[in-house]
């Protein structure tokens, strides 16, 4: 006999309901055929199971966060997750007002936390190290960070993912810079390109679908918020053509004048009603994802423009322009010594 790998974790909860409203934030959905009245079986998008056994006792005073509860109890003593990025963990925890009750910790092969459950119940997550390597799995073919909007949405994904890879910067508006991108594997002469051995993605929702196969982290868990977020990717893709033609990228620059016509009225308008709807909590869709970078380059722009927004559109864009990763592209622009006359005063 042969044990293969886990099949579920069962956890002692005492109330159902808010036992289930916790772990969905954490991308667990309820699996009602396979659960009953004495145990909800959850599953989230990447297989991983937990069976929420539904007979905990309430402590006499009612208290279930027993945070400095100094028994120890034999038995089982947590589950233990493994998740792509322990950084968004420890934003939605901080998002969610649920304390960190150890860590981070870096041991060696894995970065570590721990939190409780509503009910107590410690929950470990993991991430783990990157084997070293001597060439990553990926190489992206970017251009300028200050001026190349579609290279920062695939770098900031890479980024959020913590996937290793190399960078190589082509220059942009040159006399034969799209024949060098094709050089490279991509076949528009556009950039970013994504080369993963002898294959290369060269379109930004593409990259995005192409590693989000491997990294379900990508897109958000539940199905139906799956598909609004690639719709509104998907806009974000294809639309908002006045808007960038009236504010060409710079994020360096600051206090440019932009000719806001109807058509970039409305689509400055159309940005506000997406994030007024949708960002009022912390992101589009809980959880940091492909949804918000998509939009990151579009607050650069305003930022860059001086477009001011007022109540939960404006508090969203100023949550994307100090993300750690938005700030860290921001500044390697900033370094950045080359310039493009076209997008310069």
């Amino acid at each position: 006999m042969n044990i293969t790998a886990y099949d579920h974790v069962g956890i002692r909860v005492t109330d159902r309901v808010r036992s289930l409203a916790f772990y969905r934030t954490l991308g667990f959905e309820l699996d009602e055929e396979n659960s009953t009245e004495t145990a909800a079986e959850i599953l989230n998008a990447a297989g991983v199971r937990l069976n929420l056994i539904l007979n905990g006792v309430p402590t006499p005073d009612g208290d279930n966060v027993l945070l400095d509860r100094p028994q120890k109890w034999p038995g089982y003593t947590h589950a233990a997750f493994i998740v792509d990025s322990l950084p968004l963990v420890l934003d939605w925890a901080s998002n969610a007002g649920i304390p960190i009750t150890e860590g981070p910790h870096d041991w060696g092969r894995r970065l570590t936390c721990f939190l409780r459950d509503p009910d107590s119940n410690v929950l470990e997550f993991n991430e783990l190290k990157s084997e070293p390597a001597s060439t990553p799995k990926y190489t992206l073919i970017i251009g300028p960070k200050n001026y190349s909007s579609w290279s920062m949405r695939a770098w900031l994904l890479l980024k959020m993912l913590g996937l290793p890879f190399a960078e190589q910067t082509v220059p942009l508006y040159q006399p034969g810079s799209r024949d060098h991108v094709r050089g490279l594997g991509g076949e528009t002469g556009l950039v970013p390109v994504l080369l993963e051995g002898d294959a290369a993605i060269w379109d930004t929702l593409a990259i995005f679908e192409h590693l989000y196969e491997a990294h379900p982290a990508v897109w958000p868990a539940h199905r139906y918020a799956r598909a609004h977020a690639r719709s509104l990717s998907g806009e974000v893709h294809a639309g908002f053509s006045a808007l960038r033609s009236a504010m060409p990228v710079n994020t360096r620059a600051r206090n440019r004048i932009a000719r806001r016509s109807e058509a970039v009225e409305a689509d400055i308008q159309r940005v506000v009603e997406i994030w007024t709807s949708l960002g009022g909590s912390s992101w589009l869709f809980g959880d940091f994802c492909a949804a918000d970078i998509m939009f990151a380059p579009i607050a650069t722009r305003f930022q860059t423009y001086g477009v001011e927004l007022e109540g939960l559109a404006g508090a969203y864009m100023d949550r994307l322009l100090r993300h750690s990763l938005t700030m860290e592209w921001l500044e390697l622009g900033r370094l950045e010594s080359s310039v493009i006359p076209l997008f310069e005063p």
